[in-house]
């Protein structure tokens, strides 16, 4: 056993010094560098809200144009975003922002609770006037949900409520994109 015990001692430091991988640690300068480049802001929710607000209605404006031709595709492709994407004409910027675009007939095919109380909130609505986007932060805190209500003319109620889920971490890393080409 003595005669393993100065191998074994030759690899645990070789072992310690990174030798079996390409990554190294880093030195006490460059961790301080890099410390002093990375600053860390904290934004409220209703910064985010702020910001997701005019991103969601563009993708919306995007989706009523074309909205009897998404439903239709929705109804056939439910799990095909990138091809859903598309067809709205999204670019990889706003593509980036969205986890899911869905159009919701019933409160029972709804996801989330949120977007199953704000469709029975729709529902309850006697003058089609009254509908109006809704924005919520919903599960943990990781999401977004931009609700908007399609009234049906020809039975004169609520046909149905796109829900355009997005990612709250790429909202947020939007502030950073748009303040370096304002700035950078």
């Amino acid at each position: 056993m003595k005669s393993y015990l100065p191998l074994f001692a030759i690899l645990l430091f070789l072992q310690s010094c990174d030798a079996f991988t390409d990554q190294r640690a880093v030195t006490k300068e460059e961790f301080y560098e890099l410390k002093d480049n990375v600053t860390i802001t904290k934004v409220s929710e209703g910064k985010i809200l702020e910001e997701a607000t005019p991103k969601a209605q563009e993708i919306y404006k995007k989706i009523e144009s074309k909205k009897v031709e998404i439903i239709s595709f929705l109804e056939n492709n439910p799990s095909k975003q990138q091809e859903l994407f598309q067809l709205i004409g999204l670019d990889s910027t706003q593509a980036e922002l969205i986890e899911k675009i869905a159009y919701r007939k019933t409160a029972s095919e709804a996801e989330y609770e949120k977007e199953k109380q704000i469709f029975k909130a729709y529902q309850n609505i006697t003058d089609p006037t009254l509908y109006q986007e809704n924005l919520q932060i919903l599960h943990g805190k990781e999401k977004i949900l931009y609700s908007y209500p399609n009234f049906d003319t020809e039975s004169q109620k609520l046909g149905g409520v796109w829900s355009i889920i997005l990612s709250q971490k790429e909202i947020i890393r939007s502030f950073k994109k748009e303040k370096k080409s304002r700035f950078g």
